[in-house]
């Protein structure tokens, strides 16, 4: 029989040991922080590692010759801490007027004030900034206020960010992007013929017992036209006028 040497041969335990190591030590960050093993960013598959900021502005409606709020809001991703902002507003001068803008609750929270400007070509200029560092959460950073034209009666018309920007704590910009949102008038004029009467009486009571299509939810209920829209409608009717 052939004699076999074991001074270098490895127990089946000790290779199976040694199998486990080297898997442990593949699955660790090729990078780590400097001075500490414990300072790595791991990647989580389907997560992005960019870092990026939105403002948005949210869709609104309001009453022709009356105030409505459009909303703002900032949401960042990633690694991004946005101290700071800034963005031009831009709206169809025709139907809406510019009255005023404050601070959302998130803007608030981080003590952060809001200043405005109106441009030479009507945009209005709104810049977030505040005496400290600290960081904007996501959510409300601000309302801004518009007067619907009153021959604003139908159809709709958008609110356009334009120029948005922002900034850490220590004035890095950050990636920011700006989207835009419909506005639409809050009218009982339901056939758009500049007049509440009878005619748009009728037509919001055949919405309401199902004749024709809920296209007319006056009340904000959920796309239900009942007789809280058909209140409305005659309320305007005898010159009360639309509530929103």
């Amino acid at each position: 029989m052939p004699q076999h040497s074991h001074r270098n041969a490895v127990p089946l335990w000790g290779r199976i040991l040694a199998c486990a190591a080297l898997a442990v030590a593949a699955t660790r960050p090729a990078a780590m922080a400097q001075g500490s093993e414990d300072a790595f960013v791991t990647k989580i598959p389907g997560q992005s590692m960019s870092a990026s900021v939105t403002l948005a502005p949210s869709a609104a409606s309001g009453s022709p010759g009356q105030s409505m709020q459009v909303p703002l809001n900032l949401t960042a991703q990633g690694t991004a801490a946005p101290a700071a902002f800034q963005t031009d507003v831009s709206f169809d001068q025709t139907k809406l007027t510019f009255a005023s803008a404050q601070a959302g609750a998130q803007l608030t929270a981080a003590s952060k004030t809001l200043s405005t400007t109106v441009l030479p070509n009507g945009d209005v200029r709104l810049l977030a900034t505040g005496v400290n560092q600290f960081v904007i959460a996501n959510g409300l950073v601000a309302n801004v206020t518009f007067t619907v034209s009153s021959q604003f009666l139908t159809g709709s018309t958008v609110v356009t960010l334009k120029n948005c920007t922002s900034s850490s704590a220590l004035g890095s910009a950050l990636s920011t992007g700006c989207t835009t949102a419909t506005v639409t008038p809050f009218t009982c004029d339901l056939n758009g013929d500049g007049l509440v009467n009878s005619v748009d009486v009728q037509l919001i009571i055949n919405e309401a017992l199902g004749v024709t299509p809920p296209v007319n939810d006056l009340c904000h209920n959920a796309g239900v036209v009942n007789v809280c829209d058909v209140q409305k409608v005659i309320n305007a009717s005898l010159g009360l006028g639309c509530l929103y």
